[in-house]
């Protein structure tokens, strides 16, 4: 599913729940028909595609950070409420678990207020920093994602106002700011862009989450408005998974045991990836993001050839992304990094 570009399209991601296809043995699957194996492939190529999320211990210790937050900042303050800064490299997950975070929160604030169906309560909003965003873009990204009409002729102090108008009526909690990155305080519509967020947020009862590309490496967190930003985020780093000690080569050969256990594959050995876990490190850089594609394309390569399994001949047959594959070429040896574990599909 593509990120959500509307509320509808949020709405429709928080209610869209992966149907896991029956596991089949060889024997099953070479029983059905064709029209019956057609339809069981597309039930796995859906599940394959969908976005389940392994709980890790990044979705842990966010998650626990998050509630802490919002338990903070549902008090009625007249000061400045913190907020949450995802940062990593491209393919570490930040825009996963954000979305997961932003999905928990929606599900657990509808129960708790007896809303689940209520179409006038948006507990959540998400919206992404266009790039080179100006104070103009940045509103209207968020108006756009409400769905609210836009004079063409529109001030961004007016759309600023409509934009809070609304979410103080939807009861709006949580706010999801994802391609941080994207705002360039070295320039000044880039300033001026940060400066307008800081000032939305402060105008919201909301939790604020950022999540974008080695934020403390970027211009948003430098100069008068850096430290602004910085005295009222909690940071939280998300960092490639290592090999370098015995510790964290568990905890590599954890996960990709908790991704090998997702793919609906009839004559795969269970556990059998664990021998080649450190081969698919150095495909995928210690990603969590390149790994799981990595072994997803394989997987649907598998069915599609009608093998039904995965082995190191058909992993070296499947392409990964750009930047692993760099990696790979390199072959760089990589530090010992804290150690992090894929326990359990999240939900």
């Amino acid at each position: 599913m593509a990120a959500p570009d509307s509320l509808d399209a949020w709405r429709q991601y928080v209610a869209c729940s992966p149907i896991e296809p029956e596991r089949l043995t060889i024997q099953e699957l070479a029983a059905l028909s064709h029209e019956a194996k057609a339809q069981y492939d597309l039930a796995r190529f859906a599940w394959l595609a969908a976005d389940t999320v392994l709980e890790t211990t990044d979705t842990q210790a966010l998650s626990r950070q998050a509630r802490i937050l919002l338990a903070r900042n549902a008090a009625s303050t007249a000061t400045a409420r913190r907020g949450l800064a995802i940062s990593g490299a491209a393919g570490m997950g930040k825009s996963t678990t954000a979305l997961l975070l932003g999905k928990r929160h929606e599900k657990s604030e509808r129960r708790r207020l007896g809303r689940v169906e209520d179409t006038a309560f948006a507990p959540v909003v998400y919206s992404v920093v266009p790039p080179a965003t100006t104070p103009k873009m940045l509103m209207q990204s968020f108006a756009v994602w409400l769905g609210l009409p836009l004079r063409r002729q529109a001030t961004t102090p007016e759309i600023t106002e409509q934009v809070v108008t609304v979410m103080r009526t939807l009861g709006t909690s949580l706010v999801i700011v994802d391609e941080v990155h994207n705002l360039r305080t070295n320039r000044q519509s880039g300033a001026e862009a940060a400066s307008t967020l800081k000032q939305f947020a402060d105008r919201l009862d909301a939790t604020f989450v950022y999540a974008g590309i080695d934020l403390p490496a970027t211009e948003l967190f430098a100069g008068e408005m850096g430290r602004q930003v910085k005295a009222r985020m909690i940071l939280h780093k998300m960092s490639p998974y290592g090999i370098g000690s015995a510790m964290a080569r568990e905890a590599w050969t954890e996960l990709v045991l908790g991704i090998e256990d997702l793919l609906p594959l009839a004559a795969h050995t269970p556990e059998s990836l664990a021998a080649d876990a450190t081969y698919l490190w150095d495909r995928a850089g210690g990603s969590i993001g390149a790994l799981r594609a990595l072994l997803v394309d394989a997987a649907l390569g598998a069915i599609l050839d009608g093998e039904e399994k995965i082995d190191r001949r058909r992993l070296d047959a499947t392409a990964t992304d750009y930047a692993a594959e760099e990696h790979h070429r390199k072959r760089t040896t990589n530090q010992p990094q804290p150690a992090k574990h894929a326990l359990r599909a999240a939900t």
